[in-house]
């Protein structure tokens, strides 16, 4: 008997939102083999996986719904033609956003100012740390934190020994994904061995690094800015920027950069 997956675990194997499964589903795209008729659960077989991963592939690519459809089914010439007509759609649209770009610009020439801020040096220590890494929506992001946090004091338990932090690996609030390594430094003198570490926790010891900073008094919103300033003191000073990250204090977030 052939085994059949829930559409949670078929939505994670593919690269696509449960909510997203059910709406092509309706298109016709991509439908379920089974339906329980009892309580309305969705089953699908290990052979539309390939399928499923193809039409995740296409959406990150912003092909229309109507070309993804012709395409599933379309020769390899037929298939051709449609990917290089969006091709040439997305030049179009990349020559119009740069366009726009410059066109602000323009507008803010001599206007453009960063706040000031009050940059310190830091040095950090070698520590060892629980991390997570995920991401979630700038409008769910908090409660994304708090709640991978949780999991990581759950698993260290008594071996917490500092504050937590976050790392950002690119240039997540200079634009682009909310993409976070929440770290939870744990004691050094604590075995691997000692620690329920499961999932997709990683045991990390990080190396000393010096890291340049200030302290932000207002939201993340306005983050970016700060982070801005930050990277221009650093490369006035001629230092090499890394990772960014974000560290609480009871009078506002810490942001900087490690320095390489």
């Amino acid at each position: 008997m052939q085994r059949l997956m829930s559409i949670g675990q078929f939505s994670q194997l593919v690269g696509l939102s449960v909510s997203a499964l059910r709406f092509y589903a309706d298109l016709g795209l991509l439908r379920p083999v089974q339906v329980d008729q009892d309580s309305g659960y969705r089953y699908y077989a290990p052979e539309q996986l390939a399928v499923g991963q193809r039409v995740a592939a296409l959406r990150r690519l912003e092909l229309p719904l109507d070309e993804l459809s012709r395409l599933l089914d379309a020769d390899a010439a037929q298939s051709r033609l449609i990917l290089e007509r969006h091709e040439q759609r997305l030049h179009q649209r990349f020559e119009l956003q740069r366009q726009h770009l410059q066109d602000v610009g323009a507008l803010l020439s001599g206007q453009r100012s960063l706040p000031e801020v009050e940059t310190a040096y830091r040095q950090w220590p070698d520590q060892w740390v629980l991390s997570l890494t995920g991401a979630a929506p700038t409008e769910t992001f908090d409660t994304f934190y708090r709640e991978t946090l949780s999991e990581l004091r759950r698993q260290a338990g008594s071996a917490v020994s500092g504050d937590d932090f976050g790392l950002y690996h690119a240039d997540e609030y200079l634009g682009g994904p909310l993409q976070v390594e929440v770290c939870l430094p744990v004691q050094a003198t604590m075995p691997v061995t000692g620690l329920a570490v499961t999932g997709q926790v990683r045991l990390l010891q990080l190396p000393a690094c010096r890291v340049i900073c200030a302290l932000h008094r207002e939201d993340w919103r306005t983050f970016g800015l700060t982070y801005a300033a930050l990277y221009k003191a650093a490369s006035q000073a001629d230092l090499k920027t890394g990772a960014s990250y974000t560290l609480s204090r009871p009078e506002g977030s810490e942001l900087g950069f490690l320095l390489h």
